[in-house]
């Protein structure tokens, strides 16, 4: 990272955090859709921790659900995340018919796994983006998953790519439609999720860029929706969590942190991990008086 070179500033890091980045499957692809084992392999394939030491030069945590450290209710720590075990996504795929080609990609009854991957890579998120599909690809390819990248600008990528969800058919990837979508999210102070998974939010009406739907979701998003109790709150979202690790609409990829550069002789800067730099403004102090 660009600010962790500069010679008379300091890198501060937020302590937690309040976003996270993730692979969204479109459940207009037939093959994500009605195949769990896939996403099973592929949650499985993935190495967040490469991700995170190269992609992210370290700064980011490993998170496996839609709730960050600095979301409370909501951040499980005890989550049952998948486990980094490329072998047994191998083999998962192997027991349920899904053979390797000659080109390394696996089919099964003219069905052939491989998708169009895509995210915004523009700006300052354009070199640790391009890192980490380029990781995120290697690590599918080697169970037998090819992923096609092609990414847009943000304007095109959140306004037009997603909302029209139109999926690669079975037979393989084709150019310009969405199967895979990689972006950051997060969702201020409360940690309400709905907006992104509930049935009712498919695009133009909501975010949810999945295109999934479940009933069982709803049914928990009204629950936690209709108290301001956090611990009955929590108990929900811990249910939640347990659906999407099961049933994986959604892969997270990381948690980034937020960093600031501050400039050296300043003391007890503290980062917001919402929103805004000056919330405890009053409690800094600068060597000479002067920052």
């Amino acid at each position: 990272m660009e600010s962790q070179r500069l010679t008379h500033y300091t890198v501060v890091l937020s302590p937690t955090s309040a976003s996270f980045e993730a692979l969204y499957f479109n459940f207009h692809n037939t093959i994500l859709a009605s195949h769990l084992e896939v996403r099973q392999a592929m949650a499985m394939a993935i190495d967040h921790q490469a991700l995170i030491a190269t992609a992210l030069h370290g700064l980011a945590t490993l998170l496996c659900t839609d709730h960050p450290s600095a979301m409370h209710p909501g951040f499980d720590p005890g989550a049952p995340c998948p486990l980094f075990n490329p072998a047994a996504a191998n083999k998962l795929l192997e027991d349920n018919g899904w053979v390797k080609g000659t080109d390394g990609v696996r089919t099964r009854n003219g069905q052939r796994l491989e998708f169009e991957y895509s995210t915004n890579a523009q700006g300052a998120a354009l070199a640790w983006r391009l890192d980490t599909e380029t990781i995120v690809q290697r690590n599918l390819m080697e169970i037998g998953i090819k992923l096609d990248i092609q990414n847009y600008i943000y304007q095109t990528f959140l306004y037009q790519f997603l909302p029209g969800g139109k999926a690669s058919p079975p037979m393989g990837a084709v150019s310009g439609r969405y199967d895979i979508a990689e972006f950051a999210n997060g969702y201020s102070y409360d940690p309400d999720d709905s907006v992104q998974f509930a049935c009712n939010q498919f695009p133009p009406k909501g975010q949810n860029f999945n295109f999934y739907c479940n009933p069982a979701l709803d049914a928990l998003f009204q629950q936690e929706l209709a108290t301001g109790d956090s611990g009955v709150r929590q108990i929900i979202f811990k249910q939640l969590h347990q659906i999407y690790l099961t049933e994986l609409p959604f892969i997270t990829l990381y948690s980034t942190l937020d960093i600031t550069p501050v400039h050296k002789g300043a003391h007890n800067y503290q980062p917001n991990p919402f929103e805004g730099e000056a919330i405890n403004v009053w409690e800094w102090w600068c060597d000479g008086g002067k920052c």
